[in-house]
């Protein structure tokens, strides 16, 4: 097998942050499922992190009601996931709002942050896409949630292996990291998967794909 074919492979089985089991079957998973029901949550160590979560998490996207975020945490669930955008950003204030009386031990939180300037026929980012103006968008993030860092900052919805390696976007997640605004930093991808995934290998400072 090709080297390349064989570090993809390693990096699916470690780095995907979908359910963070990604070398489970559905089928396995929901059996182990049903056998620990009533037990304590299924953990699995997330991508080249040193998170352990539970299996299942919770994508908060959608979700407008902080009486569903409590359910979640008082049944297992510890990992959530939102972004910049989700519902032009009141996704991010609701769960700052709700976090704010919890401990910051007690749950873990992703968000993602989409540059300005990307070619919606292409995917490509455009040629003047700051460094800056990334930064910028992390912070107002990080108001929103009223926290200083976020456990996992990605770089959301790319599309080509040139978004992923964008530098200035690069840089700015990689700094992110270095200041302490995010513990570790990602991708989220919705297409052309196995290119994207092997241009986030290629930079070496990837830690979580989300696909």
């Amino acid at each position: 097998m090709k080297r390349e074919s064989l570090s993809r492979r390693n990096f699916l089985k470690t780095s995907l942050a979908g359910a963070a089991g990604i070398s489970l079957s559905s089928k396995a998973l929901s059996s182990e499922l049903q056998q620990n029901k009533g037990s304590s949550p299924i953990l699995r160590k997330l991508g080249n992190t040193d998170l352990v979560l539970p299996v299942i998490s919770m994508g908060v996207m959608r979700s407008d009601n902080p009486n569903l975020v409590k359910a979640a945490l008082e049944t297992g669930i510890k990992h959530f996931d939102t972004a910049h955008s989700y519902q032009q950003g009141n996704n991010e204030t609701m769960l700052g709002n709700f976090f704010k009386d919890y401990t910051r031990d007690t749950f873990t939180i992703a968000t993602k942050v989409h540059p300005d300037g990307v070619d919606r026929r292409t995917g490509e980012i455009i040629e003047g896409t700051t460094k800056e103006a990334f930064l910028e968008m992390v912070n107002v993030s990080l108001q929103r949630l009223h926290m200083e860092y976020v456990d996992i900052l990605f770089h959301h919805s790319t599309s080509t292996p040139q978004a992923v390696k964008y530098e200035p976007v690069l840089d700015a997640l990689v700094t992110a990291k270095k200041t302490g605004k995010a513990r570790y930093i990602g991708i989220s991808t919705h297409s052309n998967e196995p290119e994207v995934i092997q241009a986030a290998i290629d930079t070496g400072v990837i830690d979580v794909v989300l696909t």
